[in-house]
């Protein structure tokens, strides 16, 4: 999966936004924390705080623009197959210079990253010279495209290898350890300072939404299998469409406010209507309503709670939750969540349009804010309308909860 992220203006030797679950302070000008990165071992050490997380198996390109090398857009890629390397090279490129140009302009440098840690017996250094070719094909794209390399890193196992650096007092052949978070290094200090947190590696991130076994949620897929054929017959009646968003809508505020209260889980039956009923974009638009505090992290909770129990035939039907996971994250700021979310969801249903426009949009460094105006007004504006009688009784797959 592709990650693009286009933070706003800073130092490149400054911390950058953050993309955890906690907000960055406000600074002004004067109060900016600066971290100036005069080597290797400094931009090593940053790499976590650019992202938010340990990078895994990943290829990250930082965009720098301006003689003072103002930080610019980044992109980041899974490592593929040797045999893609070619490919991957002229993609990483392109990428991270259409996002500069949407920013600003092209950058006038670039730092490369390649992250993996060895197989088991293996070594750092191993990792670094298997990786060198293909920082080479980068270093070789950027330069093309008139972008030069201000430094290219493997950090692999603790340890960085320069690729461009061979003066061994410097950048030793045998690697350095690269300093963690929490050390007393001038770049954790400012991040530390600017509230900025490292939530762990992209490989434990993604492993937070991957679906449970299905053997551990055998009750919740007979659910899913008794409720499927009554949804489809309630949709081909009169009005069944309608009453189904608002069995759903009513489901969903309920299990919200049960979240809210403190529960960690849902009767298998209250589940799986939710999950049916949320592939209906209208209800699944109205879910995301839930967009403000407090509510919005018992929403989040909910979504994760769903999304990980769409397994075996019922997978796809993920991507609704995790879309509005995603959502929920990129409404909180935590945009390292949203971007893992939505890349999932689109792992499981490459056409999801939502997910798909959501991702687009936090690549391009857009903000929310007008999407949850709409979502708002749309919200007060039901609120202020007459309550409509409904034509026969909610089926009973859809119904109200008990509680």
């Amino acid at each position: 999966m592709n990650e693009h992220s286009t933070p706003p203006p800073s130092e490149s030797s400054q911390p950058p936004s953050n993309e955890s679950h906690e907000r960055v302070p406000a600074f002004s000008a004067f109060e900016r924390p600066v971290v100036r990165m005069k080597s290797p071992a400094d931009m090593a050490d940053a790499l976590p705080y650019l992202l938010g997380f340990y990078p895994s198996d990943s290829v990250v390109a930082l965009g720098l623009q301006g003689s003072r090398r103002r930080q610019g857009g980044s992109v980041r890629v899974d490592i593929p197959a040797p045999a893609a390397w070619p490919a991957a090279a002229q993609e990483v490129v392109g990428f991270l210079l259409a996002l500069s140009e949407q920013r600003d302009r092209p950058p006038d440098a670039v730092i490369l990253y390649f992250c993996q840690d060895p197989e088991p017996g293996g070594s750092a250094r191993e990792v670094a010279e298997r990786l060198r070719p293909l920082a080479a094909l980068l270093a070789e794209g950027f330069r093309a495209a008139g972008v030069p390399v201000h430094e290219s890193l493997c950090v692999s196992e603790g340890r960085w290898f320069s690729y461009t650096c061979v003066d061994p007092a410097c950048c030793p052949q045998e690697g350095a350890l690269v300093r963690p978070p929490g050390s007393t290094s001038a770049v954790a200090a400012a991040a530390a300072f600017a509230g900025i947190q490292v939530r762990g590696s992209l490989r434990d991130l993604h492993r937070e939404l991957e679906p449970l076994a299905p053997e551990s949620v055998a009750t919740l897929l007979h659910a899913f299998e008794r409720e499927m054929p009554v949804v489809a017959a309630e949709l081909d009646r009169e009005g069944g469409r309608e009453r189904l968003r608002e069995a759903t809508a009513a489901l969903v505020d309920a299990a919200v406010l049960r979240f809210g209260r403190g529960d960690c889980e849902l009767d298998d039956h209250d589940a799986a209507r939710i999950v049916l009923g949320l592939q209906d974009r209208l209800a699944r638009d109205r879910a995301a309503e839930w967009l403000d505090p407090p509510d919005v992290g018992h929403a989040a909770r909910l979504w994760r709670y769903l999304a990980r129990r769409c397994v075996g035939p019922f997978e796809a039907h993920a991507a609704a939750p995790l879309s509005l996971l995603g959502w929920t994250a990129w409404v909180t700021s935590d945009t390292v969540t949203a971007r893992v979310a939505l890349g999932r969801a689109l792992a499981v249903d490459p056409t999801y349009t939502f997910a798909s426009l959501l991702y687009e949009a936090i690549n391009c460094g857009a903000m929310p804010d007008t999407l949850c105006a709409t979502l708002r007004a749309e919200r007060t504006a039901r609120s202020r309308r007459p309550a409509r009688r409904r034509r026969g009784r909610l089926p009973r797959c859809l119904g109200r909860s008990s509680d």
